[in-house]
């Protein structure tokens, strides 16, 4: 990409101006940058010790009106959402790396695995499960390795995920009962959504209950919809019906001033409705529509004790059990092929994934503070079981309506039956009156996966069987504040990522071919699994400077991620000593090449970041963050998946708690073609067919909220003020230039329907007492 060698420049010159807004509950005489601490004090009690964590609270995630993920990370330089099309989202992107490689946990779970099934024809993406915004106390995007905290999958990072307690609802003490609603309205997708909130203490049971409703549409384009066509040109997003439902209760027993017992359930619903108008054509697809559906239902039981012994000051034990089901049932009115030959005909694709978690888990935690010596201990072990199924079922119908057959699909995976367990312990040390702060950790990890063929999963290379292997890593981090407000760090992690179910036994498959020279039958791999892959690991090296002080705070880092072991499909070539044909009169000779996942070879991403803010005055406050990254594959050719650098600068309004102000401008710089081919076998570069429309560009937002009373508040934001047509790099990316109408094709105007939207309004309402 190009980027002006005056970005960091002026990023610094920007960030002595602008800065992060202080939150809107802050008090009338807040002149000091109450964010700053708040989130300081967030990050000392997280189990990590990354000096790279962006903290979002729920405060902040109101203030910015955000419904989803892709809102709530919007003005986080560096991290994108994955976006899976017709299938939603599909994880988080962190400096290049994204999906399965970022690892997200709820409350210390993780979320699912992906799942994907021919995503050229577009019946089946399974995802990794969702979060609903108004559940969450907080929301941790975590920069750099740090598997101690998250697990497998944080190569190039983490999102961490805590949702809210009946506590944070309540008064410190004493009986106490807090009932909210919340109300709001998002042009950008016409969604509307209300949430209400009951929490309660009584005697010694705090309980809670949070309840989300939302209905909506596709997120709009920049185009108009009122006159569009079906097919590859159109320009607009297929209409979307699309609801979702979310439930979080939490009851917590306070039995004694050590003991808390508490129990949690979680169900969520979403369901997507489908006019697939893009892929239709004739006489192939007449009409297409997709029901697609994804449901997450834990339950939880938590005790926390309190002893303060020898040998820790708390325990936390875990119990989860967590389902996550996915499925996508795609409906065609086929105008050839149908059973019988009359036409039209009715045919259906019914895919869906089941993914089961139990795990059982123990934290503790130990401070020792002697002669100025501070230690802060964590440490513990988890056992969990994934279990991952998956079935097809395809149905077709002749012209008058009458069934005509039903078949059941290969599975995609294997059903799966996954088991890890695994030790970790990290202690931070503080010298010299805090001057100084040491931090190390270390984590094991021991993994089996028993994958079961059957009459629905044939494997006919003998690729599939049981396999095990251990991942160990490490983190090592050291802070020092040589003058009161100036600090410098440095970092040191190795991540890693066990292969999923769908790395490790991707659908297997022969073919049959005839010796070249004796014309014999001979059955050759057509495609193999490969269980014996290795983790994904990385080495993550990081160094920064922060100064801070009660007005104003600055932070640089500079970073260097290489990751090794990366899986990939690669062709592989068969030996075959006399050659074959493909009959036995043919008289053309070929080699037999196959697919099969592999460790392809190594990654190297580096870049910087900065974050700046300045409390100007009491009612004026400013913000700036802005990053740059580029990567490199092992052949010289540049990782893709690495997002343009983007700046956001704000400036924020606040004469008095009662209302507030804010504009915020994101700065996206475009992808060239320099930075996203691939070498192809004979020297030549192929870049993404639309590599040219993500051109960068200026986004402005502004936002606003007042408190009418303290019950009552309002909020309320134009997005994309200007109304600038823009596309992002991370959606652009996989699509195709043509008039096919398998999975991302589109032409001229059908790029279009990947814009983003244009002016926009979100306002919510809430009320509490």
């Amino acid at each position: 990409m190009n980027l002006s060698p005056s970005l960091l420049s002026l990023a610094v010159f920007a960030s002595l101006s602008v800065v992060p807004a202080v939150r809107a509950d802050a008090p009338a005489d807040a002149g000091t940058l109450d964010t700053v601490r708040v989130e300081a004090e967030r990050a000392k009690k997280s189990k990590s010790r990354n000096q790279n964590v962006t903290v979002l609270s729920a405060a902040d995630l109101d203030a910015e009106m955000a419904n989803n993920m892709e809102e709530a990370i919007r003005y986080i330089p560096g991290v994108s959402i994955v976006d899976m099309g017709r299938f939603g989202d599909n994880g988080f992107n962190i400096r290049g790396l994204e999906s399965d490689r970022v690892a997200i946990t709820v409350d210390g779970l993780s979320l699912g695995e992906s799942v994907e099934t021919a995503r050229s024809y577009e019946f089946f993406r399974g995802g990794r499960g969702d979060v609903d915004i108004d559940t969450l106390k907080s929301l941790q995007v975590i920069k750099g390795a740090d598997s101690i905290t998250a697990g497998s999958g944080a190569l190039g990072g983490a999102v961490v995920f805590t949702t809210k307690d009946p506590a944070d609802y309540l008064k410190a003490a004493g009986n106490d009962t807090h009932v909210g609603v919340k109300l709001g309205y998002s042009g950008a997708n016409d969604e509307t959504m209300g949430t209400l909130t009951f929490a309660n203490r009584t005697g010694i049971a705090e309980s809670m209950l949070v309840y989300t409703r939302r209905e909506g549409h596709e997120s709009e384009s920049w185009y108009d919809s009122t006159v569009d066509r079906a097919g590859v040109g159109r320009r607009t997003p297929d209409p979307v019906d699309s609801t979702r439902d979310n439930l979080l209760a939490k009851l917590d027993l306070q039995l004694d001033p050590r003991n808390t017992l508490g129990f949690m359930l979680e169900r969520g619903r979403a369901r997507n409705e489908v006019d697939n108008l893009s892929r239709v054509y004739s006489p192939g697809y007449l009409e297409r529509r997709g029901d697609d559906r994804n449901d997450r239902d834990r339950y939880g039981l938590r005790w926390q004790y309190r002893p303060e012994n020898t040998l820790f000051d708390t325990l936390e034990a875990q119990l989860d059990h967590q389902v996550t089901d996915s499925r996508g049932l795609t409906t065609i009115v086929a105008g050839s092929g149908c059973p019988g030959g009359a036409v039209p005909c009715l045919r259906s694709e019914d895919r869906a994934t089941e993914q089961t978690l139990d795990r059982a888990a123990l934290d503790f935690t130990k401070v020792l503070d002697a002669a100025g010596v501070r230690h802060d201990i964590v440490y513990g072990l988890a056992w969990q079981q994934r279990d991952v199924d998956f079935t097809a079922v395809d149905t077709r119908w002749n012209a008058a309506g009458e069934i005509a057959t039903v078949d059941q699909d290969p599975r995609q995976v294997p059903k799966t039956d996954a088991r890890s367990w695994n030790l970790y312990l990290r202690d931070s040390v503080s010298l010299f009156d805090d001057r100084l702060v040491l931090s190390g950790g270390a984590r094991y990890d021991r993994y089996d996966y028993s994958p079961t063929v059957d009459a629905s999963f044939v494997d006919p290379t003998g690729s599939v069987r049981d396999v095990r292997f251990a991942a160990p890593s490490w983190q090592a981090g050291a802070e020092f504040r040589f003058l009161p407000d100036h600090a410098l760090w440095l970092q040191a992690g190795r991540g890693f990522r066990a292969p999923s179910v769908a790395d490790l036994y991707s659908p297997t498959s022969t073919t049959r071919a005839f010796d070249a020279v004796t014309g014999a039958a001979i059955v050759l791999d057509g495609m193999t699994s490969n269980p014996g892959l290795e983790a994904e690991r990385s080495l993550n090296l990081e160094a920064g400077y922060r100064w801070t002080t009660d007005r104003a705070q600055l932070g640089l880092s500079l970073f260097r991620d290489r990751y090794s072991n990366f899986i990939e499909y690669v062709t592989q070539v068969q030996a075959v000593p006399n050659g074959f044909r493909t009959s036995p009169t043919s008289e053309v000779q070929y080699e037999n090449r196959y697919s099969t996942p592999s460790n392809a070879g190594k990654v190297t991403v580096k870049g910087v970041e900065l974050e700046g803010r300045w409390q100007m005055t009491d009612a004026w406050s400013s913000r700036i963050a802005a990053s740059y990254s580029e990567g490199e594959k092992a052949d010289g050719d540049p990782l893709e998946s690495i997002v343009p650098a983007s700046a956001v600068l704000g400036l924020r309004y606040a004469p008095s708690p009662a209302w507030n102000v804010t504009a915020n401008v994101t700065r996206g710089w475009g992808k060239n073609a320099s930075d996203a081919y691939t070498t192809a076998a004979d020297g030549t570069r192929e870049a993404p067919d639309w590599v040219g429309k993500a051109d960068g560009y200026t986004v402005v937002d502004l936002v606003g909220s007042w408190n009418v009373t303290p019950q009552l508040r309002l909020s309320a934001g134009i997005y994309n003020l200007t109304d600038r047509e823009y596309y992002l790099w991370q959606r652009v990316r996989g699509i195709s230039e043509g008039t096919n109408t398998l999975y991302g094709y589109v032409n001229e105007e059908g790029i279009g329907r990947y814009s983003e939207p244009g002016r926009n309004a979100r306002v919510t309402v809430a009320y509490s007492f």
